[in-house]
């Protein structure tokens, strides 16, 4: 994750701001206002109770209200610098919300906050790489109590001790990326990068790395993580009491790293108890997954033109995930759809490109 904050920590507030972060609307003429809706927000949103301003932005006012307090700092510009007035932080932070919740065009969007394409994708570069400057705080391995807390949870769940975490990766499609597409394209034949996460027994992810193509298998992702490199200079620091993280059959065994014994018609009782109950632990990432691509529909396809800007857009979706899980109603139902209508395509995947590491290409 360092690497993505770095990407998206290079705040400028210059006049050329727009031209290097209107990454979906390149190339636009001037465009045509007089369908915008006038006084959207101040009209409109304001009135929505708490089940219509969830349906529309993804999580609950308290929780937006919040957030805005943290970063609109961070989305306030020197108007004197830039000759153009001050966008409202609140309306930069609405609407980039709901580009993150929906499919909806830029231009419709633009719309109904009153704001040209170009001027929204600036607006939401801002608040990616405002999310993105909070993530250390947001998304955190557990320390201290926590380590217990989460220890104790897991073990309620499962039955096995000391498990502190659940890692797996899912795949976000994408565009199809100009500087080199065939790189980026899956065994299904569509573009695709991973996310690789790992999350407590609340579904919050306490560590993301993102941007490998989905052509890498996951065992490669996370030789490559930084999670890894980290855990492998200092284990202690993560591990203190010799606690692990489950996995699925594509991680390696390691001291820290429990994924299921491979089946090969020999396994003991309690073997296939503990392949039982790793099984039934793994639910806790397939839900958290399924959860953040509901409640983010935008990443069921993302439309961007610049790869390196890919990663600090999944990254702040994970930040707004983490920071919607503690006060949310909505979450059994975002679960349930996002499990619906998630295909096999991940399971096959899986077996493909654990064939490629073992050497069978």
């Amino acid at each position: 994750m360092d690497e993505i904050i770095r990407l998206s920590g290079d705040d400028d507030d210059s006049d050329d701001e727009e031209d290097e972060f209107a990454f979906i609307s390149t190339g636009l003429q001037k465009e045509d206002t007089s369908n915008r809706i006038n006084g959207y927000m101040d009209n409109i949103v304001s009135s929505y109770d708490e089940i219509e301003f969830h349906r529309h932005f993804r999580l609950q006012r308290s929780t937006f209200e919040k957030l805005l307090q943290v970063i609109a700092p961070l989305l306030c510009i020197n108007q004197s610098r830039t000759g153009r007035p001050q966008i409202d932080p609140q309306k930069q932070l609405l609407a980039v919300l709901w580009i993150l919740a929906t499919p909806d065009s830029y231009r419709s969007i633009g719309l109904k906050f009153g704001m040209a394409k170009s001027t929204l994708s600036v607006c939401f570069m801002r608040v990616i790489k405002a999310l993105c400057n909070i993530a250390p705080t947001i998304i955190k391995w557990p320390q201290g109590a926590d380590v217990g807390k989460s220890k104790e949870s897991f073990k309620k769940l499962s039955n096995i001790p000391n498990v502190i975490g659940v890692i797996d990766g899912s795949y976000i499609p994408i565009k199809a990326p100009k500087e080199d597409p065939e790189v980026y394209i899956n065994m299904k034949c569509f573009h695709a990068i991973t996310l690789q996460g790992i999350c407590n027994s609340s579904l919050k992810f306490i560590d993301c790395f993102i941007g490998y193509p989905r052509s890498v298998s996951d065992a490669k992702i996370f030789r490559n993580s930084n999670i890894y490199r980290n855990i492998m200079s200092i284990p202690r620091h993560f591990f203190p009491q010799d606690e692990f993280v489950l996995g699925d059959k594509a991680y390696p065994v390691m001291e820290w790293l429990f994924p299921p014994y491979v089946d090969r018609g020999n396994l003991t009782r309690i073997q296939r108890q503990f392949n039982f109950q790793v099984s039934q632990t793994r639910q806790v990432i397939e839900r958290a997954f399924a959860l953040f691509k509901d409640r983010f529909r935008r990443l069921k396809y993302l439309d961007v033109n610049r790869t390196d800007l890919i990663p600090v857009t999944v990254l702040a979706a994970c930040v707004l995930h983490n920071l919607c899980i503690d006060n949310d109603f909505f979450i059994e139902q975002y679960i349930n759809e996002g499990l619906e209508v998630q295909d096999n395509a991940d399971i096959v995947e899986d077996d493909h490109l654990e064939n490629q590491e073992n050497g069978h290409e």
